[in-house]
């Protein structure tokens, strides 16, 4: 039996095991982010309530669970604007437009009031994404004593744009919710299938963007990214040009003349406003369709989780799969060939007849044995090949 010295020998050890199995990052659920501007935030935990501006940063915490945080967006991530279903339940303060700075000091003076209704903290966490001007709004809402205000202006790499659905998710949740775990898994899919079919010769794409009635050629960006990550040859990418697009419908003809069996993504942009794949090619190519065409996606190449659905299609697009194998041809009768089936058959048939045969020839030969040659019958005429009545006569 152990004396009480082994005993809190023991009960010491065990209490040290269990400190150094347990990281304090984890005991305590902090963690760190960092934005796009390279600035580094502290967390002890999820965060309490969100400003945001930006529709795919307003959807990403929604679809991380926590769509009742937000408390106040920009106009144009509303559910009545953006329609989408994850932000049916968003009851949040519309603070109109973010671009530029016309908007700027209505912004800052109604989170300051909404602060000092208790509604938001000075200390609850703002996203600003998309528009440059956002570096100026920061700066204002900092000297009114905010800390938390997170900046992404631009994102050019597909691999910075899941760090950022991460980082946004687990200050939502303080994890990683399903949502991020759902796009990391179709990331690795398309990675592998990549890896599966694409060989030495590259298949060829060209992303087209559309904006204010006109068509050009995407260049630098997300979808320049997303096509890298999916092993494609961008054939409208210009290393020298430093524009995230150029040229004109024209540039977009010149460049397939050479490149028939190129996809051509077109942006959701051009669909947006009750375009179709239709119109694309007739406005385009003069209804010429030899050229394969893609209308992509709302949230293809967004700031969401959802871009990895965008990433599978663009990958389905580019490796489309392989075809199923023709059935095995029937056997031609004509051929000259015996079908064994037919074979059988006649077999079957074959013996069944002799055995019919054998069966009538074993009835006639037991007739003639109960046949009589020469008798009289009950009547007294003589009966001659036919059988003798079984009645016994009267004497």
């Amino acid at each position: 039996m152990m004396n009480c010295r082994t005993l809190l020998a023991v009960a010491i050890l065990v209490a040290s095991a269990c400190v150094i199995a347990l990281p304090a990052t984890e005991a305590e659920g902090g963690f760190e982010v960092t934005d796009g501007t390279g600035k580094t935030f502290s967390y002890n935990g999820a965060a309490e309530r969100f400003v945001i501006s930006g529709a795919a940063a307003t959807l990403t915490v929604a679809q991380a669970g926590a769509v009742g945080k937000i408390v106040a967006v920009d106009k144009y991530s509303t559910y009545s604007y953006t329609g989408y279903d994850d932000l049916k339940n968003l009851h949040a303060e519309d603070l109109g437009s973010f671009y530029g700075t016309t908007n700027h000091d209505y912004i800052v003076a109604t989170l300051v009031k909404m602060a000092e209704d208790g509604r938001f903290s000075k200390d609850d966490t703002v996203i600003l994404t998309s528009y440059t001007s956002n570096l100026e709004l920061r700066e204002k809402l900092e000297t009114n004593g905010f800390s938390k205000v997170l900046v992404w202006n631009t994102i050019d790499e597909y691999g910075e744009l899941v760090k950022m659905v991460e980082d946004v998710s687990r200050m939502a949740c303080g994890g990683v919710p399903a949502s991020v775990e759902k796009m990391k898994t179709k990331i690795a899919d398309v990675e592998q299938k990549v890896k599966e079919k694409g060989g030495s010769e590259k298949p060829k794409a060209l992303y087209v963007w559309y904006y204010n009635k006109e068509f050009q050629v995407g260049n630098n960006g997300i979808m320049k990214s997303m096509l890298d990550v999916c092993g494609a040859d961008n054939i409208g990418y210009d290393p020298s040009n430093p524009a995230y697009r150029y040229g004109d419908a024209a540039t977009i003809v010149k460049l397939l003349e050479n490149a028939k069996d190129a996809v051509v993504f077109v942006s959701n942009s051009y669909f947006s406003n009750g375009k179709s794949l239709d119109s694309f090619y007739d406005e385009v190519f003069n209804g010429d369709r030899s050229v394969k065409a893609v209308a992509m996606g709302l949230q293809w190449n967004n700031w969401c989780p959802e871009s990895a659905d965008g990433l599978m299609a663009i990958a389905d697009a580019l490796y489309p799969a392989d075809p199923a194998p023709a059935p095995e041809p029937e056997k031609d009768e004509g051929s000259g060939g015996i079908d064994v089936r037919i074979i059988g058959v006649a077999i079957v048939g074959i013996v069944m007849i002799l055995a019919g045969v054998a069966l009538l020839f074993k009835k006639r030969r037991g007739r003639s044995d109960g046949f009589q040659e020469e008798g009289r019958g009950c009547t007294g005429h003589v009966v001659r090949g036919r059988r003798a009545p079984l009645r016994i006569l009267a004497s």
